[in-house]
């Protein structure tokens, strides 16, 4: 084998937020691994997988730049909302990821669009690549307009190799995401990451293992994700509303978590996953499903609804659901205005 270099490679990495986002929910909710992705424990992975591809030492690869891109509605006079958001952002910053917000646009029929984001990208990834500020360029995406980048980068003058961390899913109901085609073609170095997280070779791999967040053993304590504050359970969420209290760990029949105000007013984005004569049930997020109305849906008719539909909606806690469980999970329903929305 030959001896790994020491020359220093930066590595400039780039999120598409709401593919990215989208991964982290399969993982914690849809696949067998129930943990979030862990920024840390990717940024972690990609080094070595740079090491491994340009035959550098792991210590000499450095990631120099790292931007995250999303769409994000306005919440102007909601500030518990943008709160409720703070936990996920820290987790990017506390990485040194830098976060580029673009406001969602609302089309004619009031529905909320993503516009932009990939231009957005494209353009401050391709201004960094000519001032020299990285040596390879590593995208987290799928989407295929993110192709004439990719071209661009590859062959300018001084060109920069790619590196595609990209994901191949089914989390049900009708939602498959699935990696361009001519993306994975294109690019220097392809990385189907579904496919090495699921190798059985990588089962005991601590890289591969640590691009998840750790589970938590400690049944008194309570990872939670992103940052967010842990803690012991109360145990007054029967006779009142929850506490403002963030668990994600399952614990003595606890499936979901306890939600604070900010949590709860926070805007969300998620799919319809069944509907029946009066609403329907809306495939969870970050928790669990939620049920919601007909009534509540602002820019559509029910006869309008399919299953697979993009809900944009905030949450308020059921007392009444709540006390009539045996083991007092806290129960939720999505409230509105609730609009269809088309990402």
């Amino acid at each position: 084998m030959a001896a790994k270099k020491k020359n220093l490679v930066r590595i400039g990495i780039y999120y598409d937020g709401y593919f990215f986002y989208k991964v982290s929910n399969y993982y914690k909710f849809d696949h067998s691994r129930q943990s979030r992705i862990s920024i840390q424990g990717f940024h972690n992975f990609i080094c070595n997988e740079v090491s491994s591809k340009l035959a550098v030492d792991v210590d000499n690869c450095k990631i120099v730049e790292a931007h995250y891109f999303r769409g994000r509605s306005n919440k102007a006079g909601n500030e518990k909302a943008i709160i409720g958001e703070r936990y996920f952002e820290d987790a990017l910053t506390r990485e040194g990821v830098d976060l580029h917000y673009l406001p969602l646009i609302r089309g004619n029929n009031k529905e909320l669009k993503e516009k932009g984001i990939d231009v957005s990208l494209a353009l401050d990834a391709y201004k960094k690549a000519v001032s020299k500020s990285f040596d390879i360029f590593v995208l987290v995406a799928g989407d295929g307009d993110y192709l004439p980048l990719v071209r661009e980068l590859q062959t300018m003058v001084g060109a920069i190799d790619v590196m595609l961390a990209s994901w191949d899913f089914d989390n049900g109901g009708g939602d498959i995401t699935m990696t361009s085609q001519d993306l994975l073609e294109e690019v220097k170095y392809p990385l189907q990451m579904s496919n090495i997280i699921d190798d059985r070779l990588n089962l005991k791999n601590p890289i591969i293992n640590g691009i998840f967040e750790p589970v938590s053993a400690n049944p008194g304590n309570f990872q939670t994700p992103y940052g967010a504050p842990t803690g012991n359970i109360p145990n007054n969420v029967v006779n009142g509303a929850p506490n403002n209290f963030t668990v994600a760990m399952p614990y003595n029949g606890y499936k979901r978590k306890m939600l604070s105000d900010e949590e709860m007013s926070q805007e969300r984005i998620s799919t319809i996953l069944s509907l029946d004569k009066v609403g329907g049930w809306i495939k969870d997020i970050e928790y669990n499903n939620f049920y919601f109305f007909y009534s509540d849906i602002e820019n559509k008719k029910p006869e309008e609804l399919t299953i697979g539909m993009s809900l944009q909606f905030q949450l308020e806690f059921d007392r009444i659901k709540t006390q009539q469980k045996d083991n007092g999970e806290p129960s939720y329903r999505a409230v509105g205005p609730i609009y269809v929305v088309d990402l």
